[in-house]
């Protein structure tokens, strides 16, 4: 196994700059078809990650647009949703009976804002 190496320096002007920031408005209303639908377990429990296909590049990265939905579990362990629940809701809309349905659906990109006022691409 090979050890990190660190180095120290000492850097000799660092201050406030102004980071590249992604503009998600050219897209908003974009029809865009769901990529792939991924499964997780995360701090809070299970969730699928739901992604479009990639819409652009910026600063080298891929950027798509992705909805994340939680996952219960029941008291005999069995992992899934209910209906009434946002995932539920929905596959229902889009006439799905499991989140892997989903994938090849077309949706429609808008924005939504984090609660640190940084807007994100999302679909309907």
């Amino acid at each position: 196994m090979s050890e990190k190496v660190e180095t120290q320096v000492t850097l000799e002007s660092t201050g406030l700059i102004d980071l590249p920031q992604f503009d998600c408005k050219p897209f908003i209303g974009k029809e865009v078809k769901i990529a792939k639908v991924t499964e997780h377990q995360g701090s809070f429990g299970y969730y699928v990650k739901v992604e479009t296909e990639v819409v652009t590049q910026f600063n080298g990265n891929d950027i798509a647009a992705s909805k994340i939905f939680g996952l219960q579990e029941d008291a005999e362990g069995n992992i899934g949703w209910g209906k009434d629940t946002k995932l539920g809701v929905y596959l229902a809309k889009n006439k799905v009976d499991h989140y892997k349905d989903l994938v090849g659906k077309t949706v429609i990109l808008q924005t939504k804002t984090s609660k640190d006022g940084i807007d994100f691409l999302d679909f309907n």
